[in-house]
């Protein structure tokens, strides 16, 4: 959903629907736009309205697979060619929006941004063959027809196990005859993406193969504790020209031949000897074989240039894993696996060549990073395994980042979100002492004394199972400081009369929030008012009414479901129209104000 102040655009059911919102009592739909495709997002710039999403108009087989070949006319599994589309539509007249720009394009929607007046956009499209050539990226521009030449696509020198094509293209809003730009690389699947104003920075794993750690366990942690003679059988084995999973089957067998001549107690001693020193070159190792790759992409007035590239240890979580301030880039990660306890976080400071020029590495063992904000020249980050810890680092000085101080408590904050430069919000789960996930918890954190944040406010939402959209897209959370507002939708589960109730749609839970107070239940707003309970506790008539956004126009709330928009007074929250999207003329329902 996007608004201008006035208009709300919002996705239903593969329809752009345009609303005139404001004054709210006067609420009304003015016209849809069928979509043939799956629309994924939508900006507003002025009078232009931008939708991308996935095209099913034009699947094609890339091959046939083998039990097909001779059967002619018969189509049957196989690679498909997935599309995408970015339109354009002139919305002047809100009534009656106008294709003015359309662009398919191979491969998937990746992720886009708008800034000022340019979009740019990524796309990806895995790296096939066909008949022993690579399949192109082709784009398709108001039916012009342009495939991308060989010459054309930025590669780089170094191998991986998969690959793709990651097509960045951008349009000028005020110039829609200008020439689509467009870059293309062949590297790794992107996995995050994070853009500043002037640059996108494109992340993905790599990883070494196992072969390389099972090796360095083979010479440390098991030749050294098994006699001359296994040795020899194993260094034999490890030496052969069997295929890799090969030796370490045969490697494995000899191994345990060897501990079951043994006395219990000698071969349980050697098994825990191997154990201890193979947990020592995994969280060693971690470093070496998780890599995360990052690719720095330029972009201005629409232009699209590749900087440069660097690599740190770990795997980001998402967007909010990285920063750009004062030319610097930051990126958090976690190494190793949390179920064999050596994982452990870091993050590094990159300058704006990509060196490496600072780094807090170590950060938690046993933990893995649940969530990331940076804000300045500080970062928080949350940990968690059993109970949740909220790191501040200071990065004031790029060269020596450092842990300040941090916070334990229950729960883990699955999104962060500044509330002033002194105070931070946190959404996540509620917890047990033993890391028991339990309902949905608001937390108020306040990092004015950096060496020693405190937990200001928590607000606790249902029982166990209770989940908001917002913990996995920030976009469905809304706050604002000025208001003393924050919205967020929730899926509630509770103990009513002793019967735990489900429900299965999202209900807005509308807070007034301040340092002095913390978080005040304000009410709620639902978009399912004829729901049933059954007797077993489980709600029905739930499908569409899922309240995914909210959004307001000065004293008035809006939420937005797949059925329905509804406004709401902020003041009292009282209903002061409703407006159903499922009916093709856009039934609106009004409330009598007397009332």
């Amino acid at each position: 959903v996007k608004n201008d102040g006035k208009y709300i655009y919002t996705v239903t059911n593969n329809k752009v629907v345009i609303i005139d919102a404001y004054p709210a009592d006067q609420m009304k739909l003015l016209s849809e736009i069928e979509i043939k495709g799956t629309v994924q997002e939508i900006f507003i710039n002025n009078n232009k309205l931008v939708v991308f999403g996935a095209d099913h108009r034009n699947y094609e087989p890339l091959y046939e697979t083998a039990r097909c070949i001779g059967l002619k006319g018969y189509r049957c599994g196989g690679y498909y060619s997935s599309k995408s589309f970015v339109r354009v539509y002139d919305v002047s007249d809100k009534q009656d929006p106008e294709l003015v720009k359309d662009v398919v394009f191979d491969g998937r929607y990746y992720d886009s941004r708008m800034i000022e007046n340019y979009v740019y956009l990524v796309a990806k499209q895995y790296a096939r063959l066909q008949d022993d050539n690579v399949i192109l990226p082709t784009t398709i521009v108001d039916e012009q027809v342009k495939t991308t030449k060989l010459s054309d696509i930025y590669y780089f020198d170094y191998p991986d196990y998969a690959y793709s094509f990651n097509t960045i293209m951008s349009l000028d809003l005020d110039n829609l005859e200008k020439a689509l730009v467009q870059k293309t690389y062949l590297m790794g699947a992107s996995q995050n993406m994070y853009v500043s104003k002037d640059n996108i920075y494109l992340v993905y794993q790599r990883n070494l193969p196992y072969s390389y750690i099972f090796n360095r366990i083979v010479d440390e942690a098991i030749i050294p504790n098994v006699p001359v003679d296994v040795q020899n059988q194993i260094i034999h084995a490890k030496n052969s020209d069997e295929p890799e999973y090969k030796k370490q089957e045969l490697i494995s067998k000899i191994l345990m031949n060897y501990i079951e001549t043994l006395h219990p107690e000698q071969g349980a001693d050697v098994v825990k000897r191997i154990a201890n020193q193979t947990q020592e070159i995994y969280i060693e190792t971690e470093k070496e074989r998780e890599k995360t790759i990052v690719h720095k992409i330029a972009i201005k007035g629409g232009e699209i240039g590749y900087r440069t590239k660097a690599q740190v240890p770990g795997k980001t979580l998402n967007q909010f894993s990285m920063d750009e301030y004062d030319g610097y880039f930051r990126i958090a990660t976690t190494t190793g696996s949390v179920w064999r306890q050596t994982s452990l976080n870091h993050l590094y400071v990159l300058d704006e060549n990509l060196n490496q020029v600072g780094s807090v590495e170590d950060i938690a063992k046993g933990e893995r990073i649940y969530s990331v904000r940076f804000v300045g020249k500080k970062a928080y980050m949350v940990t968690f395994r059993q109970v949740d810890p909220l790191f501040v680092i200071d990065l004031s000085v790029p060269e020596e980042p450092k842990v300040l101080g941090y916070l334990k408590i229950t729960g883990v904050s699955d999104y962060l979100h500044p509330y002033d430069e002194t105070h931070i919000i946190g959404i996540g789960k509620d917890a047990t002492e033993e890391g028991g996930i339990q309902g949905m918890k608001l937390s108020l954190f306040d990092v004015s004394d950096f060496s020693n944040p405190k937990e200001l406010s928590k607000y606790i939402i249902g029982e166990r199972g209770t989940s908001s959209e917002v913990l996995n897209d920030h976009k469905a959370f809304l706050f604002s400081k000025e208001k003393n507002l924050l919205v967020v939708p929730v899926r509630l589960i509770e103990n009513a009369d002793g019967k735990r109730i489900y429900r299965s749609w999202q209900d807005a839970f509308v807070f007034n929030i301040d340092l002095e107070n913390g978080f005040m239940l304000k009410g709620t707003i639902t978009h399912n008012n004829n729901a049933t309970v059954d007797e077993y506790g489980y709600y029905y008539g739930g499908r569409g009414y899922s309240i995914r956004r909210s959004l307001y126009m000065d004293n008035t709330l809006y939420t937005v479901s797949q059925k329905s928009i509804k406004a709401n007074s902020l003041e009292n929250l009282r209903e002061i129209k409703k407006i159903d999207l499922e009916s093709k003329k856009g039934t609106v329902y009004k409330i009598d104000n007397s009332n």
